[in-house]
């Protein structure tokens, strides 16, 4: 028997093994090295994609600092964290790291061979080893692809894990990059809606579902509408009855021998419907059905808080907050115009050509030959 100790790498942790004192140390040594054995063979086995891009020497430069960092966070690192050094990375660089498996997803930088049950639960193990842990996290059984957000929980726990907490459920990061793949392709600023697709992919209903979705940054607005019934049974209700216009069947009689003459009147009144209601009445229409539906906008920062577009708040004018309807009235508030602060002028800032005084004739030069026959032909009209 023995148990696992902190070595000097997370990858490499020590055993120590519990030997009855009678053995010997000879013995002692021998059972520590059979397990020291077993354990490194296990993390070679589980932690081969990992282990072999730590040794890849074409690794060099920014290339390999990210690397190093993988190995030291176990395969797992949320994209928030490593943000900067993903933009430094250029497009060789990440050639030579996805060629190890290592996926850039929108959430999360991870290895997918490493979110497998085994290597979960073995990256728990030496997580918890290396940062002195008492009491080591569970993995969550295999197979789901939402677990509860515990508040108690670390968020880290759920990293190691393969989780990522958003809401009151935590999603499991490669169905979580899946989800981003389908939500890449909508418009995130006009608002789309929720996809068959999507629930599929989380296994949750509409209402956890927009629960997530605040969780991961975006806004849910819940309305209701009314309830589009499918196109069979919108055909179904425009079809006439099978019985509607066709002439009624003949009767046969009790001996079968055939149809039978309608009764003539006997002059005994028609028994009443006990329902009290006539099949001539025309039936209260039904109340159509409604449902809720939910439009998700991207909004990673609350509405307080958001930056100023071109000095506009949100539903206000440009700058000065003033609502955008009140800019055609600032001229006749303050007195001035729009532009250089001129009085606009009365009439809506028409021209009034008859407050113009007339123009002054020049005098005719009697000198100027051209003058004197001009002023002929006045004199003239």
């Amino acid at each position: 028997m023995g148990k696992l100790v902190k070595g000097a790498e997370p990858l490499k942790p020590q055993a120590e093994a519990f030997v009855d004192d009678e053995a010997g140390p000879e013995v002692e040594e021998k059972v520590r090295r059979r397990l020291q054995h077993f354990i490194d063979r296990k993390v070679a086995a589980l932690f081969e994609p990992l282990l072999a891009m730590g040794r890849d020497e074409a690794l060099t430069g920014l290339a390999g600092g990210f690397a190093f960092r993988m190995v030291e966070a176990l395969g797992v690192l949320p994209r928030e964290d490593v943000a900067d050094d993903v933009r430094a990375l250029d497009q060789e660089a990440r050639g030579l790291l996805r060629k190890h498996g290592l996926r850039f997803g929108q959430f999360t930088v991870f290895l997918p061979l490493l979110l497998k049950p085994a290597p979960t639960r073995l990256r728990l193990v030496l997580w918890s080893l290396a940062n002195g842990l008492d009491e080591f996290p569970e993995s969550p059984p295999p197979g789901l692809v939402t677990i509860p957000n515990l508040p108690d929980v670390p968020k880290g726990h759920y990293t190691l894990a393969g989780y990522r907490p958003a809401g009151a459920r935590a999603i499991r990061i490669d169905m979580l990059e899946r989800l981003a793949d389908l939500l890449r392709a909508k418009d995130s600023r006009a608002g789309f809606e929720a996809t068959a697709d999507m629930l599929s992919i989380t296994g949750m209903t509409l209402e956890q579902f927009a629960d997530l979705m605040q969780g991961l940054g975006y806004a849910a607005e819940r309305g209701e509408r009314a309830k589009q019934r499918p196109a069979d049974d919108a055909a179904k209700a425009a079809e006439p009855a099978s019985g509607d216009g066709a002439e009624t069947a003949p009767i046969a009689d009790a001996t079968g021998n055939g149809a039978t003459e309608p009764e003539a009147d006997t002059g005994v009144a028609a028994v009443a419907d006990p329902s009290g209601v006539s099949d001539s009445e025309p039936q209260a229409a039904a109340e159509p059905e409604t449902e809720v539906f939910f439009t998700f906008i991207w909004a990673p920062r609350p509405r307080g808080n958001r930056p100023q577009r071109d000095g506009r708040p949100d539903g206000k004018g440009r700058q000065g907050g003033k609502p955008r309807g009140e800019r055609g009235d600032r001229g006749e508030r303050s007195g001035k115009g729009a532009k250089g602060g001129k009085p606009r002028r009365e009439g809506g800032g028409a021209k009034n050509h008859e407050a113009r005084p007339p123009r002054k004739e020049k005098p005719i030069d009697p000198d100027n030959p051209f003058a004197a026959a001009l002023q002929g032909l006045r004199d003239k009209l």
